[in-house]
């Protein structure tokens, strides 16, 4: 076990008892001598999410003159870490945002309060919502929608002379001859795909052997699996259909570098709240595709995911406002024009409605995309095990290995199946 999660565990361990001494404790309990009512709210993101945000709270403070909403935002990366620690001193903001993969060790560890009821859900897609349960509490209410989706670059197609495929009928043969095809027709660097070891892509592949991501035992995928999956990725750098390890470690997972969104690939691995960046990016029309499935296949193995959930923390002080807060943020027309997708397409389906006409156009395509694949989606996924954060790290890190020639997918499957069956609680 790492030294990060040994700390998370400790940090957990201790939450149930400084929760129950939070009234002994005494402290500031966010409230004033007019009776107003102070929240903290914390997120992550860019520049665009937070000042995007802050507009939607001056309007929830404009129509519920009594709160006032003080906001707590970082970029990703030490957003746990700090989220943690304020958790185990209790500290934590009355409502914050929180991936699908943190869920379950937060809501097991009795962190985050039950919204059933207290938020209005009427509305909202019942597949998507109920990602948010754990232990029959809804403990995460979705602030939007995405699917992992394949994009491919028009222009990359009209410069190698070959029409988009089939996405209802095509195999990863067909991605895998596609994709080289489209490497040998331009000859200058470009490629007709990039490496992803996405979780969701695993998901997706998974899913189309018969196999569930995660399990109530851990880690569903087999062996067998991981190793096709690897090797599909390393066929197609054998086959220059994609760049070499080099360059795929270079590019990573950074969404402006993207192959598609420079102009420099044919396919990517995107999720579908990124169009518009990766549209913006290249200048050109990016289509969002089905994956490729095997012929034998009994399932797409896509999925709606939210894009992140609002919760509570358990050991606020003022539980009904927070949940207005969430309410505000998630029901509002109001705030739903002001936030559009950054978080994902509103699961609320008035929200989205209301704002259709003024969404930008990667968001329409996406609108359209969702609306032509609903009926072959799998069930949207719930939080997975304790220590499920850790997978993407380890996926990538064992990918790599893998591409650089430093492990068979063999050996990169076992390493990696026993180093998750140790991380995953």
């Amino acid at each position: 076990m790492s030294n990060r999660r040994r700390n998370v565990y400790a940090a957990f361990s201790a939450v149930g008892v400084l929760l129950a001494s939070v009234t002994a404790c005494g402290g500031d309990d966010g409230g004033s001598d007019d009776g107003s009512v102070t929240l903290r709210m914390a997120w992550w993101g860019n520049d665009s999410r937070h000042q995007l945000t802050e507009e939607a709270i001056a309007l929830f403070e404009e129509k519920n003159p009594g709160i006032q909403v003080e906001p707590e935002y970082t970029d990703f990366t030490p957003y746990y870490d700090r989220l943690t620690t304020q958790v185990a001193s209790r500290e934590a903001p009355d409502v914050f945002a929180i991936e699908i993969r943190r869920l379950g060790e937060f809501a097991n560890n009795e962190i985050l309060a039950d919204l059933t009821d207290r938020v209005d859900t009427a509305d909202m897609d019942p597949n998507v919502l109920a990602s948010g349960v754990v232990n029959d509490q809804q403990v995460g209410i979705p602030t939007g929608a995405n699917t992992f989706s394949l994009m491919a670059n028009t222009a990359v197609f009209e410069e190698a002379g070959i029409e988009l495929p089939d996405d209802t009928t095509w195999t990863w043969d067909d991605y895998l001859e596609i994709s080289q095809q489209i490497s040998e027709a331009t000859g200058d660097g470009t490629y007709g795909s990039q490496p992803s070891f996405n979780d969701a892509f695993l998901r997706i592949f998974a899913e189309q052997q018969g196999e569930q991501m995660y399990t109530e035992d851990g880690l569903g995928v087999s062996e067998e699996t991981l190793v096709e999956w690897f090797e599909l990725q390393l066929e197609h750098q054998d086959a220059g259909a994609a760049p070499d390890a080099a360059l795929s470690a270079e590019l990573g997972s950074s969404v402006e570098n993207a192959l598609v969104a420079t102009n420099d690939g044919a396919f990517g691995m995107w999720w579908s709240n990124q169009l518009s960046t990766i549209s913006i990016g290249s200048g050109e029309d990016i289509e969002l595709l089905r994956f490729p499935t095997s012929p034998d296949a009994e399932a797409s193995g896509m999925f709606l995911q939210p894009g992140m959930f609002w919760s509570s923390f358990s050991g606020s002080e003022h539980p009904e406002e927070a949940a207005t807060l969430i309410d505000f943020l998630l029901n509002d027309p109001e705030a739903g024009a002001i936030l559009g997708s950054d978080r994902g397409l509103p699961v609320n389906s008035t929200v989205r409605e209301s704002i259709q006409a003024d969404l930008p156009e990667a968001d329409v395509a996406s609108l359209e995309f969702f609306n032509e694949i609903a009926s072959e989606l799998s069930a949207a996924p719930t939080a997975p095990p304790l220590g499920a954060g850790d997978i993407p790290d380890m996926l990538e890190r064992y990918g790599q290995e893998v591409l650089f020639g430093n492990q068979s997918p063999q050996e990169a499957a076992s390493a990696f199946l026993a180093e998750a069956d140790s991380a995953l609680g």
